[in-house]
């Protein structure tokens, strides 16, 4: 695993902008790096970035905190909810998250291309040496883990400092 600082710092601001503009949630480092949050209780999706690097940036979170997320963007109760609702609160949050990170780490008014969120079947993926993993929590102590693999992204950040 990589910690590459500019390029965590980044993904670190970006999940903090995000919980905290969708669903006004403070995000912080989780207290146990070694944490990983249990299979079944596991919601995860993944999106390609396409330029002007490739990589992949995967969202873990559970499945209880995705219903708290989805209950909140909806203001329904949690019987209310359906899955596609939760997919959807997935998906845009992923797709907000990466956006900013790319917005943050390119110089300004680079472009970039993204693909569109899908959601994640079974276990994550693991972790190598071309992964950056982040493990935050939010206010609640909720884990929340984010991933980038790909090796074009890591020399990406290698080259910004």
């Amino acid at each position: 695993m990589i910690k590459h600082k500019p390029l965590y710092q980044a993904m670190k601001d970006a999940v903090s902008q995000t919980l905290e503009n969708m669903v006004f949630m403070e995000v912080t480092e989780h207290y146990d790096q070694s944490y990983e949050i249990p299979a079944e209780e596991l919601t995860w999706a993944y999106l390609v970035i396409q330029d002007p690097v490739q990589a992949e940036v995967r969202l873990a979170l559970p499945k209880t905190l995705l219903e708290d997320l989805t209950t909140t963007v909806f203001s329904l109760e949690a019987e209310e909810i359906t899955q596609a609702q939760m997919d959807d609160i997935l998906h845009e949050l992923l797709n907000t998250i990466t956006g900013l990170f790319m917005t943050r780490l390119l110089e300004d008014n680079q472009t970039y291309k993204i693909g569109l969120p899908e959601r994640g079947e079974g276990e994550l993926p693991e972790v190598d040496a071309d992964s950056i993993a982040w493990k935050l929590m939010t206010s609640d102590e909720a884990p929340l883990q984010i991933f980038v693999a790909g090796a074009s992204l890591v020399a990406l950040s290698d080259s910004a400092e």
